[in-house]
């Protein structure tokens, strides 16, 4: 048999050398994948949860938007509704929860200076110390696996501007009917306009008393008592009703507004009180039997039909504090009532009887700023802190 000289193995060594070091780079490629696709993971989830860190404050404006604190313990529960409405959208496999702490918490607290969590905002105590300033801080912290962001910023909320006019204690589009005598004056002062602003009644139609209103409050009628969009514009009935829809105040009958349940600020004490707008049909009554509102906090009640179709009166002996504002009519009512504030009616006001109208200027300076329409960044206070 022949033999072939000098086969020592070379070729098999050079072989395995190479397979060897293609092992090697494939483990390591192995490894260096793995460690990018983790750290990009984690980078991933890093980006998430800052990402979630600012939703959580943009919800935490949403919450505070619809329920400013404005008692003690009145405040919304923001972390429990955010983390709610996220989990109902992410899942914990892209978003797992943390390995520590929340995975969203979102507290507010009013803005003492330093912030301190033993002296600011406490739902067992005064609600702002330093009101009205109308500023909260919120601090929003979200942690997901072994990550955690933290951002504060200062929020302020901003209101719906009535632009009611100061001074006008009553308006009607048709005539004004009193039955004189020695309940008179029907309309007079209770809280004067700024100085330089008169007090007035504005009649379209004619007043059938001359002694209707005190001496001290002026009479217009005919063409200088202008019309209703001088006093309470389509534009502010209009944004008024999309407010009251917004939350909960808008009805379709008068029972489901006089039997609706308190809603904060919107409406503390339920029923008519509040920000209340009826639309109503043809020939519905609407009447007022109670205490409504007060001067810190006062109302604004409109009764709505598109026909001019419909009655506010009043009954028994109470008050209401703030605007009234109808299509349609004011009737006498039956027994006595008192409104504080200015009663603003596009046909007759009819206030025979012992039905009287109290201009009140702080009511109608109240209204300015008596609902809020949003909640809003304060520039240059945001900041991200370190995760505690």
């Amino acid at each position: 048999m022949r033999r072939l000289a000098h086969q020592q193995g070379s070729g098999l060594i050079l072989i395995i050398g190479v397979v060897a070091a293609l092992a090697i780079l494939g483990a390591t490629l192995v490894v260096f994948t793995n460690n990018y696709q983790h750290n990009t993971y984690q980078d991933r989830i890093r980006a998430k949860t800052f990402n979630v860190a600012e939703a959580a404050i943009d919800a935490g404006m949403g919450a505070l938007s619809a329920k400013w604190p404005t008692a003690a313990g009145a405040g919304p529960d923001v972390s429990t509704a955010a983390l709610t409405a996220f989990r109902s959208q992410f899942t914990p496999e892209e978003n797992p929860d943390p390995v520590v702490s929340a995975f969203v918490n979102i507290e507010y607290y009013d803005n003492l200076t330093p912030i301190d969590k033993t002296i600011t905002w406490d739902k067992g105590s005064s609600t702002d110390p330093n009101a009205p300033d109308d500023r909260m801080w919120l601090v929003a912290q979200v942690g997901m696996g072994t990550k955690a962001a933290r951002i504060q910023t200062l929020v302020e909320r901003t209101y719906f501007e009535s632009g009611i006019p100061r001074g006008v204690a009553l308006y009607t589009g048709g005539n004004l009917l009193s039955n004189g005598g020695g309940n008179n004056p029907k309309i007079h002062i209770e809280v004067p306009p700024p100085v330089g602003t008169q007090t007035c009644i504005k009649v379209v139609g004619t007043i059938d008393d001359p002694t209707v209103s005190g001496a001290d409050i002026v009479q217009l009628t005919g063409a200088t008592a202008g019309t209703v969009e001088d006093v309470f514009p389509a534009a502010l009935r209009a944004g008024l009703t999309a407010l009251a829809k917004t939350h909960g105040r808008y009805f379709t009958s008068v029972s489901a507004a006089e039997n609706s349940p308190p809603n904060g600020t919107w409406s503390p004490a339920g029923g008519f009180s509040g920000l209340c707008v009826i639309e109503v049909p043809n020939g519905t009554s609407c009447r007022l039997q109670s205490v409504y509102n007060s001067e810190a906090e006062p109302g604004i009640l409109m009764l709505l039909n598109k026909n001019a179709d419909c009655v506010l009166d009043f009954g028994s002996g109470s008050d209401y504090w703030g605007v009234l504002y109808t299509d349609g009519w004011v009737d006498k009512g039956h027994g006595s009532y008192e409104v504080h504030g200015m009663v603003v009616s596009a046909s007759t006001v009819d206030i025979r009887g012992t039905c009287d109208v109290s201009y009140n200027d702080k009511v109608i300076s109240r209204l300015s700023a008596r609902w809020s329409l949003n909640v809003h960044l304060v520039p240059n206070t945001w900041r991200e802190l370190r995760p505690e």
